[in-house]
């Protein structure tokens, strides 16, 4: 309420005590009813300019120059009526002043209080403070822009789907969230996905259902086919449950449209001259290169040997970027496996193929392993 003490008709009340204290009738003009006219509806065009001021609640360096055209313009006529015309000549000054200092302050740009407010803090913006709140929030929250693009995952949205912030800024987030369904699954759980569009952004989350909890992958086969699920040298699937997961992964991905990439590696021996090396010796190298890369897989992750002594390697939830990272370990691991003498003698080599699919096409198993193959020899300079 005190900010309307500065309203010019309150402040008027006040000026029109000395001015009927200095009235002098003998001294008194005679004002036209067309100036009469003029003044007053001149004050109340300030009134109402005050009233939007007032209610703003905002900058108030529009008070004084506002009310000095007001009382300016009472001060101006009013005296001249009552026989005050020292008071009147005051009263034009102050209407002078009151222009002068609307003028300043319509042409200054920014007010004084803005101005400082900017000087204090020159970095802070609604970006900054919004990407500052994410990176503190404990929560599944992911930013892009108005095409898609990733531009922010928060940390725990990068542990829910299984990724970096890395691999995940400036790739399109239709490769990680199904954006037309309700929820989404990753091996974290399953989540509802929560979209607002806020200006040119698009803020996403990820609120857990009732069931979210780590879902474990199936390792089972058809009981009656009494097949090992395991090679008991590798620690690799073998092939009978290869043509049974294989597809159930295809299917996976198509059904909740999220990402699975394949990966398929050659162990390529070439002894020296001077080396006599028998099958059996060569089956030993490949054992133990194919045990590392067991090893190396996740919980999630499928490796497959193949019957012709390839490797194939499904990784679900798995973008194209951290696909290409695996595969680059997979190709120096003979650096790992082997020692320099080994190294030396059959000069070990690992060729590799990848593909990426993000479930949003139709997708055959069978097709899925030919562009494999057809990765693996192009990349090998079409050897097999």
């Amino acid at each position: 309420m005190l900010r309307w003490l500065s309203f010019p008709p309150v402040v008027s009340l006040m000026l029109l005590l000395p001015v009927m204290l200095l009235r002098n009738p003998s001294s008194a003009v005679k004002i036209p009813v067309v100036l009469w006219g003029v003044a007053i509806s001149a004050y109340l065009c300030v009134c109402m300019i005050s009233v939007f001021f007032i209610s703003q609640r905002g900058d108030n360096s529009h008070n004084v120059p506002i009310g000095c055209l007001a009382q300016g313009l009472l001060l101006s006529v009013v005296p001249l009526h009552a026989g005050s015309p020292l008071l009147s000549l005051v009263g034009i000054l102050v209407f002078l002043a009151g222009l002068f200092l609307a003028f300043t302050s319509a042409t200054s740009g920014v007010p004084v209080q803005a101005a400082r407010a900017r000087d204090a803090s020159p970095d802070v913006s609604r970006e900054n403070l919004i990407d500052g709140l994410v990176s503190k929030l404990e929560l599944p929250i992911c930013i892009t822009d108005a095409s898609g693009l990733i531009l922010n995952p928060s940390a725990k949205f990068c542990e829910a789907i299984g990724g970096s912030p890395d691999d995940l800024i400036g790739g399109p987030i239709t490769e990680i969230l199904p954006i037309d369904d309700e929820t989404a699954t990753f091996s974290s759980g399953k989540w509802w996905i929560s979209q607002v569009k806020d200006g040119g952004y698009f803020y996403f989350s990820l609120l857990p259902t009732p069931n979210c909890a780590p879902q474990k992958q199936e390792a089972q086969v058809p009981q009656q086919r009494g097949i090992s699920v395991l090679d008991k040298d590798t620690g690799l699937y073998v092939e009978e449950y290869r043509q049974f997961r294989g597809p159930q992964e295809i299917e996976r991905s198509q059904r909740y449209k999220r990402p699975l990439s394949g990966i398929l590696a050659a162990l390529q021996l070439t002894p020296s001259a001077e080396v006599d090396i028998s099958d059996e010796q060569k089956k030993m190298v490949f054992i133990a290169f194919a045990t590392k890369v067991a090893q190396s897989l996740r919980n999630t992750d499928c490796g497959f040997l193949l019957p012709n002594g390839n490797i194939q390697l499904l990784l679900p939830e798995t973008l194209g970027a951290n696909a290409k990272t695996v595969m680059g370990r997979i190709i120096t691991l003979p650096q790992d496996a082997f020692d320099e003498g080994i190294r030396a003698a059959l000069s070990p080599k690992v060729n590799a193929g990848m593909i990426f699919y993000n479930g949003a096409s139709k997708m055959e198993y069978s097709l899925f392993s030919a562009a494999l193959e057809e990765s693996l020899q192009k990349n090998s300079g079409g050897k097999d």
